[in-house]
């Protein structure tokens, strides 16, 4: 038997890693998940993709697999080549911000006198504040690495504790919101064949 299952895959034109996973019952229904991800993709963000659901009769399958893929696989495609983008942008914002950020040492004060040190007020707290912030977003970001969409949701900070992160804070918050609706759904899914 001949098939070009696979002379379609290199068609999408997307080389990298598929993970497939296929089951079938008695009634020759079938659950197919798809996963797509680039050769060297070490980027945090991609293991937050959940995979690609298709159910139905065989001859669905064979009719209509690649056609949905297509559109899941230009869509990551594109998210892999802007993730390396962004990647590349924060890391040349954190260097530009270290070298600017270097603690400058006391001047004497003005009226000559070197015994007496005019010190700024203590930055401890916005320090420490911002660490934890920074502690706590790292937290949910390995949560939601390990799909525990739950838990980052409960760890995740108030925007009333971080009013300045208001807006990065939402974004998050429906974006677990999301993912944890669609893994609900995918395991419901793969319970219900």
């Amino acid at each position: 038997m001949k098939t070009n299952f696979f002379e379609n895959i290199a068609s999408l034109n997307a080389p990298g890693i598929w993970t497939i996973g296929i089951q079938n019952d008695e009634n020759g229904d079938f659950t197919v998940s798809a996963l797509y991800a680039p050769f060297k993709s070490n980027e945090p963000a991609t293991k937050m993709i959940v995979p690609l659901i298709h159910r139905g009769k065989a001859s669905d399958m064979d009719e209509g697999f690649f056609e949905a893929t297509l559109t899941q696989v230009d869509t990551l495609k594109g998210l892999y080549s802007n993730i390396k983008a962004v990647t590349a942008s924060v890391d040349a914002a954190k260097k530009k911000l270290g070298q600017g950020s270097k603690p400058q040492p006391a001047k004497p004060k003005a009226d000559g006198n070197a015994d007496e040190i005019e010190v700024g007020e203590p930055k401890a707290s916005a320090e420490e504040k911002r660490k934890a912030y920074t502690d706590t977003i790292r937290k949910v970001v390995e949560l939601n690495d390990a799909c525990k969409y739950e838990d980052a949701l409960n760890v995740l900070p108030s925007v009333e504790d971080y009013p300045e992160k208001k807006e990065e804070l939402e974004k998050r918050r429906a974006d677990l919101e999301r993912k944890k609706a669609q893994y609900a759904q995918a395991l419901l899914l793969f319970n219900e064949a």
